[in-house]
């Protein structure tokens, strides 16, 4: 029988590690065990709490899952992959949260502005560094992490994809549709896109 390696992350999430975008930051604080252990003791929607014998990390939640404060004490070992992965579980859910409350409204809004209609809105990881994608049924998917990128970026990868309503291929039509609802060449813009996302 094999042993089985755990996989360490690409990247580790501990104070150093920083996401603040118009819709969704996180923060870091740090507080005495004695206040962590009192704080973990409340129950309360708007806190998840990771608590050990030695540790204890305690999340703050806004109620509309636009921020996530992190307490944590001195002590904590943020190289401990159970840690990480309740960080990186919470800090998703919180996204995706996020993403339902910002992302479909302004894809509503879009499409009334620009009198273009679709159906459903899925959001959910796709292959590759695909940020979106628009099915034959005029459904648009869309990732999680569009919550973290400046606005324009958002609505850029928004109307790239109502686009598709009206023409469901990459043809000549199709970028000077999408240059028409951009109110630039979108040619141009994707490919200053490419070099802000290179980035993320």
């Amino acid at each position: 029988m094999e042993h089985q390696i755990k996989r360490e992350p690409q990247f580790w999430i501990n104070p150093n590690f920083r996401l603040n975008s118009p819709h969704f930051r996180f923060a870091w604080f740090m507080a005495d065990m004695t206040v962590l252990r009192q704080e973990a003791m409340i129950k309360s929607v708007e806190r998840k709490v990771y608590q050990t014998s030695t540790q204890c990390v305690v999340c703050m939640i806004n109620p509309d899952h636009s921020s996530l404060d992190i307490v944590y004490a001195d002590n904590t070992k943020f190289d401990n992959l159970r840690l990480q992965k309740w960080l990186r579980e919470i800090i998703r859910d919180e996204i995706i949260l996020r993403v339902k409350i910002v992302l479909h409204p302004r894809l509503r809004e879009l499409e009334q502005k620009h009198n273009l209609h679709g159906n459903r809105v899925f959001i959910k990881k796709l292959r590759g560094n695909i940020m979106g994608c628009c099915s034959v049924y005029n459904d648009i998917s869309l990732i999680p992490g569009l919550i973290i990128m400046p606005q324009a970026m958002i609505d850029s990868v928004i109307l790239h994809e109502m686009a598709h309503y009206k023409h469901k291929h990459h043809r000549k039509s199709f970028w000077n549709f999408l240059s028409q609802l951009l109110g630039e060449d979108a040619r141009t813009q994707k490919e200053a896109m490419d070099i802000v996302l290179s980035k993320y």
